[in-house]
C-alpha cells in the first residue's frame, strides 16, 4: 500500500501491523501526529509521543549541526585538517578536512578495521576511544570521494568533543537538545538506563537488542521521540525561512541551521551530514538492529515529515513519498493564494 497524506493511519496499519511507528507531518505551520502499534509487545505498551526510538544515522546531521555551530562561532573552520586537531605525529596521514568528514569524502572506510563484528546484537557498545585512536594510527585514508562512513562521523563527534573539552553526550544536551526544547532526547551510552525507551524488533517480529555506543556515538547513538524530532524540523523550517515567531533557539543556532543545509564542498548532494535532494529536499534516514527512521523537510515549501519505528521494516520509501506529496500540496496552495 502506497502512503498518501490522507491515508497515513491506514498505511501504518497495513505496513506495520503491531510494530510501533510514530509519524509527524509538519505543514502550513502546524504539526499532526500519528501513533501506531506497540513500543513493547510484552508490556502491551502503546507508542506515544514520548516513546524513545533509536534514530540511528539521523544522528549524523545532528553532529553536523554541532559542527556548523562551531564554524559560525569561529571555533573551527571547514578547512581545518584532522591531523592538526589530533596534533600528534602518529596521525599525520589524516590531512583531510572537517568538510571532508561532514560529506563522507575523507577517504576513511565505512567502519574501523578493529571494530569487532562477531556479535552484531550491540556492535558498537564496547568500542572505546583507545580503539578509535588505534584504528586512526593504522588506517591510511583512500581517495577523497564519497564513501559513507560511520568511522568518519564517529571521529567527527570525538574531534568536536575534544576541541570543546566535553563529552559528545554533554555537547548534544547543552548545545542542541536543551536550546531547542528537545526535552526527552539523549545519547545511548554504554551502561546507560533510559526511561520510555522502545523495544526494537526484527522484520519478523523477533525482539532485537538495544544499541549503545562509546567512541563511535556520532555515527548513530541518539535516542529521540517523534515530538522532539518534529520540534527539530519545525526549528529548521523557521531558520531556513528567516522567521523567529516560534523559534526556540538563539540567532547563532538559526545561522548554524542555515549553514548546515548548504554543501560544505563542491558536492551539491550533501550538507553538514544532511542529504540534499536536487528538488530541494533535505533528509536523512537511520537504522539500527531493531529500528528505522526517516526525517526530511523542504525549506522552500516549509513542510516536513518524521517517521520513527521500532521495527526494521523500511520507512524511507514511504517517508520520501509523503514528503514529495507535502511539497506538491504546498506549491499548489501557494499558487492559489490571491495577490495582495
Amino acid at each position: 500500500m502506497r502512503p498518501t497524506v490522507t491515508n497515513i493511519e491506514q498505511w501504518l496499519e497495513a505496513e506495520f501491523n503491531d510494530a510501533g511507528a510514530a509519524v509527524a507531518i509538519i505543514s502550513a505551520g502546524n504539526t499532526r501526529f500519528y501513533l501506531h502499534g506497540f513500543a513493547d509487545y510484552q508490556k502491551s505498551e502503546a507508542v506515544s509521543k514520548s516513546t524513545l526510538f533509536e534514530i540511528g544515522s539521523v544522528t549524523k546531521p545532528l553532529v553536523g549541526l554541532l559542527a556548523a555551530m562551531a564554524v559560525t562561532k569561529q571555533q573551527l573552520t571547514l578547512n581545518t585538517s584532522v591531523a592538526s586537531l589530533l596534533d600528534h605525529a602518529d596521525y599525520q596521514q589524516h590531512q583531510y578536512s572537517l568538510a571532508h568528514l561532514l560529506t563522507h569524502s575523507s577517504g576513511l572506510p565505512r567502519l574501523p578495521a578493529n571494530l569487532p563484528l562477531a556479535d552484531l546484537t550491540d556492535p558498537y557498545a564496547n568500542y572505546s576511544h583507545a580503539d578509535l585512536m588505534s584504528a586512526l594510527q593504522q588506517v591510511h585514508p583512500g581517495e577523497q570521494q564519497f564513501e559513507y562512513s560511520n568511522f568518519g562521523f564517529g571521529l567527527l563527534a570525538e574531534l568536536l568533543s575534544k576541541q570543546q573539552d566535553s563529552s559528545f553526550a554533554a555537547l548534544m544536551q547543552q548545545q542542541i537538545f536543551n536550546p531547542l526544547g528537545m526535552a526527552a532526547s539523549t545519547v545511548a551510552i554504554t551502561h546507560g538506563r533510559y526511561h520510555r525507551r522502545a523495544q526494537g524488533y526484527q522484520i519478523d517480529g523477533t525482539a532485537a537488542a538495544n544499541w549503545h555506543f562509546q567512541a563511535l556515538a556520532g555515527a548513530g547513538a541518539v535516542l529521540s521521540t517523534v515530538e522532539d524530532m518534529a520540534l527539530l524540523v519545525e526549528n529548521y523550517l523557521q531558520a531556513t525561512a528567516n522567521k523567529s515567531d516560534k523559534f526556540n533557539a538563539t540567532p547563532a543556532m538559526a545561522a548554524a541551521m542555515r549553514l548546515s543545509v548548504t554543501p560544505p564542498t563542491s558536492d551539491p548532494t550533501i550538507g553538514f551530514g544532511w542529504m540534499l535532494h536536487p528538488q530541494g529536499l533535505v533528509w536523512h534516514n537511520g537504522q539500527t538492529g531493531g529500528f528505522n527512521s526517516f526525517v526530511g523537510f523542504a525549506p522552500t515549501e516549509q513542510v516536513g515529515i518524521v517517521i520513527l519505528s521500532n521495527s526494521t521494516i523500511p520507512v524511507t520509501p514511504g517517508g520520501m513519498m509523503l514528503l514529495q506529496q507535502l511539497r506538491q500540496q504546498a506549491s499548489v496552495t501557494d499558487k492559489e493564494q490571491p495577490l495582495p
